[in-house]
Protein backbone atom coordinates (compact mmCIF):
# COMPACT_ATOMS: atom_id res chain seq x y z
CA UNK A 1 0.00 0.00 0.00
CA UNK A 2 2.63 2.92 0.76
CA UNK A 3 4.40 1.73 -2.32
CA UNK A 4 1.36 2.12 -4.27
CA UNK A 5 0.81 5.57 -2.89
CA UNK A 6 5.10 6.69 -3.37
CA UNK A 7 4.30 5.98 -6.99
CA UNK A 8 1.59 8.50 -6.73
CA UNK A 9 2.20 11.68 -8.79
CA UNK A 10 0.65 13.85 -6.03
CA UNK A 11 2.97 12.40 -3.81
CA UNK A 12 6.04 13.61 -5.61
CA UNK A 13 5.03 16.59 -6.34
CA UNK A 14 4.52 17.24 -2.59
CA UNK A 15 7.90 15.54 -1.85
CA UNK A 16 9.40 18.13 -4.37
CA UNK A 17 7.32 20.68 -2.49
CA UNK A 18 8.82 19.80 0.74
CA UNK A 19 11.87 19.76 -0.32
CA UNK A 20 11.64 23.29 -1.63
CA UNK A 21 12.34 25.97 1.41
CA UNK A 22 10.45 28.68 -0.14
CA UNK A 23 7.60 27.03 -1.47
CA UNK A 24 7.24 24.86 1.73
CA UNK A 25 7.01 28.31 3.48
CA UNK A 26 4.42 29.93 1.51
CA UNK A 27 2.15 26.30 1.06
CA UNK A 28 2.34 26.27 5.24
CA UNK A 29 1.35 30.34 4.59
CA UNK A 30 -1.68 29.31 2.66
CA UNK A 31 -2.54 26.68 4.78
CA UNK A 32 -2.55 28.94 7.87
CA UNK A 33 -4.53 31.85 5.88
CA UNK A 34 -7.22 29.24 4.68
CA UNK A 35 -7.48 28.31 8.50
CA UNK A 36 -7.89 31.73 9.84
CA UNK A 37 -10.66 32.13 7.17
CA UNK A 38 -12.39 29.10 8.30
CA UNK A 39 -12.19 30.49 11.97
CA UNK A 40 -13.82 33.64 11.02
CA UNK A 41 -16.74 32.35 8.96
CA UNK A 42 -17.38 30.15 11.61
CA UNK A 43 -17.03 33.17 14.06
CA UNK A 44 -19.54 35.01 12.25
CA UNK A 45 -21.93 32.65 12.06
CA UNK A 46 -22.24 31.86 16.01
CA UNK A 47 -22.29 35.82 16.26
CA UNK A 48 -25.32 35.93 14.21
CA UNK A 49 -27.43 33.38 15.62
CA UNK A 50 -26.64 34.50 19.04
CA UNK A 51 -27.74 38.06 18.32
CA UNK A 52 -31.17 36.23 16.82
CA UNK A 53 -31.51 34.38 19.89
CA UNK A 54 -31.06 37.56 22.09
CA UNK A 55 -33.69 39.30 20.33
CA UNK A 56 -35.64 36.44 20.23
CA UNK A 57 -35.17 36.28 24.25
CA UNK A 58 -35.72 40.26 24.45
CA UNK A 59 -39.03 39.88 22.87
CA UNK A 60 -40.30 37.20 24.65
CA UNK A 61 -39.99 38.42 27.84
CA UNK A 62 -42.16 41.62 27.25
CA UNK A 63 -45.79 40.36 28.22
CA UNK A 64 -47.65 43.61 29.08
CA UNK A 65 -47.13 46.87 27.91
CA UNK A 66 -48.65 50.28 25.99
CA UNK A 67 -49.31 51.02 22.71
CA UNK A 68 -50.86 53.40 19.85
CA UNK A 69 -51.59 52.20 16.73
CA UNK A 70 -51.69 54.42 13.73
CA UNK A 71 -52.47 54.09 9.98
CA UNK A 72 -53.88 56.28 7.57
CA UNK A 73 -57.74 56.45 9.37
CA UNK A 74 -57.83 55.65 12.94
CA UNK A 75 -55.36 56.01 16.08
CA UNK A 76 -55.87 53.34 18.97
CA UNK A 77 -54.90 53.98 22.22
CA UNK A 78 -54.25 50.75 24.23
CA UNK A 79 -52.73 48.23 27.04
CA UNK A 80 -51.53 44.62 26.21
CA UNK A 81 -51.32 41.73 28.86
CA UNK A 82 -50.82 38.36 28.14
CA UNK A 83 -52.97 37.92 25.14
CA UNK A 84 -55.27 40.04 26.17
CA UNK A 85 -55.92 44.08 25.49
CA UNK A 86 -58.34 46.98 26.71
CA UNK A 87 -58.15 49.93 24.02
CA UNK A 88 -59.89 52.85 23.12
CA UNK A 89 -60.77 54.16 19.53
CA UNK A 90 -62.60 57.59 19.07
CA UNK A 91 -63.74 57.34 22.86
CA UNK A 92 -65.54 54.13 22.98
CA UNK A 93 -63.59 51.63 25.02
CA UNK A 94 -62.85 48.14 24.61
CA UNK A 95 -62.07 44.95 25.79
CA UNK A 96 -60.67 41.56 23.95
CA UNK A 97 -60.16 38.73 26.06
CA UNK A 98 -58.53 37.03 23.33
CA UNK A 99 -61.32 35.49 21.46
CA UNK A 100 -64.11 38.39 21.23
CA UNK A 101 -64.73 42.04 21.55
CA UNK A 102 -66.85 43.44 24.33
CA UNK A 103 -67.47 47.70 24.57
CA UNK A 104 -67.21 48.16 28.01
CA UNK A 105 -69.83 50.26 29.42
CA UNK A 106 -69.51 51.66 33.11
CA UNK A 107 -69.39 48.00 35.07
CA UNK A 108 -70.90 45.82 32.49
CA UNK A 109 -69.04 44.15 29.13
CA UNK A 110 -71.20 44.11 25.73
CA UNK A 111 -70.42 41.63 23.08
CA UNK A 112 -69.87 43.35 20.29
CA UNK A 113 -69.42 40.04 17.17
CA UNK A 114 -69.14 42.24 14.47
CA UNK A 115 -66.00 43.48 15.69
CA UNK A 116 -63.22 43.48 13.00
CA UNK A 117 -60.65 41.77 15.05
CA UNK A 118 -57.47 41.60 12.27
CA UNK A 119 -56.05 45.16 13.53
CA UNK A 120 -56.01 43.41 17.33
CA UNK A 121 -53.41 40.87 15.82
CA UNK A 122 -50.79 42.68 14.67
CA UNK A 123 -49.39 42.31 18.58
CA UNK A 124 -45.59 42.33 19.38
CA UNK A 125 -46.04 38.52 19.42
CA UNK A 126 -47.24 38.71 15.86
CA UNK A 127 -44.55 40.30 14.76
CA UNK A 128 -41.65 38.68 16.41
CA UNK A 129 -42.99 35.20 15.08
CA UNK A 130 -43.19 36.98 11.35
CA UNK A 131 -39.49 38.33 11.52
CA UNK A 132 -37.92 35.50 13.61
CA UNK A 133 -35.42 33.07 11.50
CA UNK A 134 -35.23 36.06 8.78
CA UNK A 135 -32.84 37.94 7.87
CA UNK A 136 -32.31 41.77 8.90
CA UNK A 137 -30.54 44.78 7.49
CA UNK A 138 -29.64 47.62 10.76
CA UNK A 139 -29.18 51.09 9.94
CA UNK A 140 -28.77 53.54 12.99
CA UNK A 141 -30.61 51.23 15.07
CA UNK A 142 -33.73 50.69 12.62
CA UNK A 143 -33.83 47.10 11.74
CA UNK A 144 -35.62 46.49 8.49
CA UNK A 145 -37.04 42.59 7.39
CA UNK A 146 -38.60 41.62 4.44
CA UNK A 147 -41.04 39.30 5.30
CA UNK A 148 -43.01 36.92 2.64
CA UNK A 149 -46.52 38.28 1.81
CA UNK A 150 -47.43 34.50 2.14
CA UNK A 151 -46.24 34.11 5.69
CA UNK A 152 -47.85 37.07 6.63
CA UNK A 153 -51.24 35.67 5.03
CA UNK A 154 -50.67 32.14 6.56
CA UNK A 155 -50.71 33.89 10.47
CA UNK A 156 -53.11 36.85 9.76
CA UNK A 157 -55.98 34.96 7.65
CA UNK A 158 -56.84 31.37 8.44
CA UNK A 159 -59.24 31.34 5.32
CA UNK A 160 -57.51 33.80 2.78
CA UNK A 161 -59.58 33.75 -0.47
CA UNK A 162 -56.15 35.71 -2.07
CA UNK A 163 -54.06 33.70 -4.82
CA UNK A 164 -51.06 32.74 -2.91
CA UNK A 165 -49.19 31.50 -6.05
CA UNK A 166 -49.42 35.46 -7.01
CA UNK A 167 -48.82 36.60 -3.21
CA UNK A 168 -45.27 34.63 -2.74
CA UNK A 169 -44.06 37.17 -5.72
CA UNK A 170 -44.46 39.83 -2.93
CA UNK A 171 -43.30 40.50 0.52
CA UNK A 172 -44.05 42.60 3.58
CA UNK A 173 -41.39 45.46 5.53
CA UNK A 174 -41.22 45.60 9.08
CA UNK A 175 -39.49 47.91 10.49
CA UNK A 176 -38.29 48.02 14.35
CA UNK A 177 -36.60 50.72 15.99
CA UNK A 178 -34.28 50.61 18.97
CA UNK A 179 -33.06 52.72 21.35
CA UNK A 180 -29.64 51.40 22.91
CA UNK A 181 -31.38 47.61 22.11
CA UNK A 182 -34.70 49.15 23.60
CA UNK A 183 -37.63 48.55 21.37
CA UNK A 184 -39.49 51.42 21.13
CA UNK A 185 -41.41 51.33 17.53
CA UNK A 186 -42.10 49.08 14.68
CA UNK A 187 -44.03 49.89 11.80
CA UNK A 188 -45.49 47.42 9.39
CA UNK A 189 -45.83 48.13 5.48
CA UNK A 190 -48.62 46.42 4.46
CA UNK A 191 -48.91 47.98 0.96
CA UNK A 192 -48.57 45.01 -0.98
CA UNK A 193 -50.78 43.43 1.09
CA UNK A 194 -53.72 45.88 0.05
CA UNK A 195 -52.65 45.97 -2.98
CA UNK A 196 -52.97 41.92 -3.84
CA UNK A 197 -56.31 43.01 -2.05
CA UNK A 198 -57.71 45.20 -4.65
CA UNK A 199 -57.92 47.67 -1.42
CA UNK A 200 -56.51 51.40 -1.88
CA UNK A 201 -54.90 51.96 1.26
CA UNK A 202 -50.71 52.97 2.02
CA UNK A 203 -50.99 49.87 4.51
CA UNK A 204 -48.69 51.41 6.68
CA UNK A 205 -48.94 50.83 10.02
CA UNK A 206 -47.01 52.31 13.08
CA UNK A 207 -47.01 50.76 16.36
CA UNK A 208 -45.88 52.84 19.66
CA UNK A 209 -44.68 50.77 22.63
CA UNK A 210 -44.60 52.32 26.18
CA UNK A 211 -43.74 50.99 29.63
CA UNK A 212 -43.11 47.55 28.66
CA UNK A 213 -43.27 44.91 31.81
CA UNK A 214 -44.52 48.18 33.95
CA UNK A 215 -48.25 47.41 33.94
CA UNK A 216 -50.69 46.03 36.18
CA UNK A 217 -52.77 42.97 35.58
CA UNK A 218 -56.06 44.73 34.22
CA UNK A 219 -57.58 41.87 32.63
CA UNK A 220 -58.90 40.50 36.29
CA UNK A 221 -61.15 43.79 36.64
CA UNK A 222 -62.79 42.36 32.84
CA UNK A 223 -62.73 39.04 33.20
CA UNK A 224 -64.79 39.19 36.15
CA UNK A 225 -67.38 41.25 34.90
CA UNK A 226 -67.50 38.36 32.45
CA UNK A 227 -67.88 36.22 34.89
CA UNK A 228 -64.42 34.60 34.63
CA UNK A 229 -62.91 32.80 37.73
Amino acid sequence: MFKRIKELEIYNKYKNLKNDSQASTLASLGLWLIFFIVIIIFTRGISSNKTIDRENKETAEINNYEYTYQNNDITIFGEFYNGKQIFTILNNKYYYDGQSVYMVKGNSLELMPEFNLNILKITLDFVEELTSNITFTENNGIKEYLVPLVNFLNLYEIDTAVDLSEASNYNIIIRKYYDKNNLYKVEVDLSNYYKINSVHDSGQLIINLYNKNKLNNFTLEYDKMLGVK
